[in-house]
């Protein structure tokens, strides 16, 4: 026999004197259990056993004797503790058990729930729709706030060139401008290029005297005339026809420094306009020049697109306003004027959404924008419109 680890010495001579008196074991093995070797006779031995078992007996009559014994009593009770904290323990290892298998339960459960959902779904049939590019679309270039002749440098603070401008910087970009379109190449069937306003600096300030390098008149005829052989550039390295519109801006009426705006129809874009009509005029059907107004209102593919120079913080009251002062529904405003990009949306419109939309000048960052601590990159804006409203729409930088 072996005594167990948790098993008291005297609990132990018990088992193995039940043992012996049961024939389970003879007196040599009850001896080396209890003592860990013979050490006596057999007759002695047999002696011992009968005194052991006789010492044992009489133990049991006595703790059965004391059994209503206080001390008995608080032991009872502390046995019966341990015995509910052991319970509790169990019963607490069950419901964490129960709680796992639960959740495992569950997600099957779920997983078979799904696996079977999907075999009660019809067989997915591919249908091969054919979906035909729009025949016709056409390529908007919105162009704004030019400013020619304005001349500045802006400078970093460790000398380098943030922005500059001056009349031949800004044909160099145009030459760049027209270079990018035409690596592009979105393939679309005619062009339309718009200009918001503010195409010439003119006198309005004393800062504009400061940027001036010529006299308002030549700077117009000078403005018209290269536009005039860009728009043909354009036309020949593109092969679409080519559309020109230009509207007038604040700095284009024809006023003189701090005097106000007494005929805001007397504009120095007229000017331009008649003369890049009259100059391109053996160019049609190719180039074509719009009639000129306040405004630019055209309609492509259902799409009513209006062209204003903008000179407002709040465009979609600006389109709420044209579309009740000429009875009209616009889809997409366009404007300048700030010479920052910026899109906003301002309901349904045809082909998606309503949109007003601010387009960045070609000039950028010039010293009024500095004083007024605004910056943004030169730039102008291009769109693809076809059937399906506009397709695609991105803002070249010029500097």
């Amino acid at each position: 026999m072996e005594r167990q680890e948790t098993q008291s010495y005297l609990a132990f001579v018990e088992e193995a004197t039940k043992a012996l008196q049961n024939d389970e074991i003879s007196y040599t093995e009850w001896c080396k259990a209890i003592v860990g070797e013979k050490i006596y006779s057999d007759e002695t031995l047999r002696r011992c056993a009968v005194l052991f078992g006789e010492f044992l007996e009489r133990l049991d009559e006595d703790e059965i004797k004391t059994l209503n014994d206080e001390d008995r009593v608080n032991r009872l009770i502390e046995v019966k503790e341990e015995l509910v904290k052991e319970r509790k323990k169990i019963q607490s290892s069950n419901l964490e058990h129960q709680e796992y298998y639960r959740k495992v339960a569950r997600h099957e459960l779920l997983d078979e729930m799904i696996v079977d959902a999907i075999k009660r779904l019809e067989p997915v049939k591919i249908k091969h729709e054919h979906f035909t590019k729009p025949s016709k679309s056409t390529g908007v270039l919105v162009l704004a706030d030019e400013h020619f002749d304005s001349t500045f440098v802006l400078k970093g603070l460790n000398g380098e060139i943030i922005n500059a401008y001056d009349k031949e910087i800004f044909k160099e970009r145009m030459w760049r401008l027209l270079s990018m379109i035409e690596t592009d190449n979105f393939g679309y069937d005619k062009l339309l290029i718009v200009s918001c306003g503010d195409a010439i600096e003119n006198v309005l300030r004393m800062g504009s005297l400061q940027k001036l390098r010529s006299n308002v008149v030549d700077v117009v005829i000078e403005f018209s005339e290269f536009m005039s052989q860009w728009l043909v550039a354009v036309q020949e390295k593109l092969k679409v026809p080519v559309k020109f519109a230009i509207i007038s801006g604040n700095h284009d009426v024809n006023r003189i420094l701090t005097q106000p705006a007494v005929f805001p129809e007397e504009t120095f874009a007229k000017i331009i306009h008649k003369f890049i009509e009259m100059r391109l005029e053996g160019c049609k059907p190719n180039i074509t020049v719009e009639p000129y107004g306040d405004v630019y209102f055209t309609c492509l593919y259902g799409n009513n697109l209006l062209f204003a120079h903008g000179e407002t913080n709040n465009l979609i009251e600006l389109a709420n306003y044209y579309e009740n002062f000429y009875d009209i529904q616009i889809d997409c405003l366009y404007a300048g004027h700030l010479h920052r990009s910026e899109t906003k949306p301002a309901g349904v419109g045809y082909m998606g959404d309503r949109e007003v939309i601010r387009v960045p000048s070609t000039v950028g960052t010039d010293p009024y924008a500095k004083s007024i601590q605004k910056h943004s990159r030169a730039g102008v804006y291009f769109a693809v419109y076809n059937e399906n409203g506009r397709d695609l729409s991105k803002i070249y930088y010029l500097n």
